[in-house]
């Protein structure tokens, strides 16, 4: 309601129209994007092989008279293409600009560069406006060092006294987001009381998200017997991250630290992405 009233109190005749399109124009640059009917208009597309990336396309009319544009034509070597494009012919008055759709760059191969350009035909034709150069890279997946993923439910010797710094414990998935389970056993003689769990990277990517059995700390581990703790990876990005998690008990004034390692698979590792590829050889 706030917003509808700002609006309101802004709308007098044709004073609110260019409020509104100012506001348009001012997101649409925040995200990088082109204005096709420009006098000079080029820009560049990344993308990770199978990755896309995408750029809103703006018409601007900046004559004095109106312009129709009648469509768009793409290059030959069809490596970008036009989505969410609005009916064609579109008719825009002098000073007028609309989102006509994206320019998007979706890779098959990677370490390449592309050159192309997109024509946006307009009626009457203007000299030197509709041509837009288009150079799109597609950039190689890095060399990431293969570490084989911790067994789901694997058994972790645990003892704060004579272990400080316990096992790698690797998560590697498919999805943004997984979970694994890792139980810890107590390989001491005493009994340990479990007083906090935590990672000494506060970033946001690792989070337990249950501790078995008790479901809370502290937690009484008698000697031999083991607790577990599911932990959720919230992957940004196809990189592998590392934290360390740190469980702290009575028994030691250090934490024992367990360093833990995320990494969500890159597409060409997907069963499908290989099926594809094999499939176009």
């Amino acid at each position: 309601m706030k917003i509808k009233k700002t609006i309101d109190s802004l709308c007098y005749g044709i004073a609110c129209i260019i409020v509104l399109i100012s506001a348009t124009f001012s997101l649409a640059r925040g995200q990088g994007a082109v204005y096709v009917l420009a006098d000079k208009s080029d820009f560049v597309l990344t993308a990770r092989f199978n990755e896309s990336e995408c750029k809103p396309l703006i018409a601007q009319n900046e004559t004095n008279a109106s312009l129709t544009i009648e469509r768009i034509q793409l290059g030959t070597r069809s490596f970008c293409e036009i989505t969410d494009l609005i009916p064609l012919p579109h008719k825009l008055s002098p000073g007028e600009s609309v989102q006509i759709g994206y320019a998007c760059f979706r890779p098959q191969s990677s370490g390449q560069e592309y050159d192309d350009t997109i024509n946006i035909v307009c009626s009457p034709k203007k000299a030197g406006i509709g041509a837009v150069h288009v150079h799109a890279i597609s950039r190689a997946e890095p060399k990431i060092e293969n570490i084989a993923p911790t067994t789901q439910g694997a058994i972790l010797a645990f003892d704060p006294i004579s272990i400080k710094e316990g096992t790698l414990i690797s998560m590697v998935g498919k999805d943004a987001e997984f979970m694994r389970s890792f139980t810890f056993k107590n390989t001491s003689a005493n009994p340990i009381t479990v007083t906090g769990l935590d990672f000494e990277k506060h970033d946001q990517r690792f989070e337990i998200s249950k501790i078995e059995p008790e479901g809370s700390i502290p937690l009484e581990v008698a000697p031999g017997a083991s607790f577990s703790l599911r932990i959720m990876y919230h992957s940004f990005e196809r990189t592998p991250f590392n934290n360390t998690l740190l469980i702290s008990t009575e028994s030691s004034k250090e934490p024992v630290k367990y360093e833990i390692r995320g990494f969500q698979l890159p597409l060409s590792a997907m069963e499908w992405n290989k099926r594809n590829a094999q499939g176009s050889k």
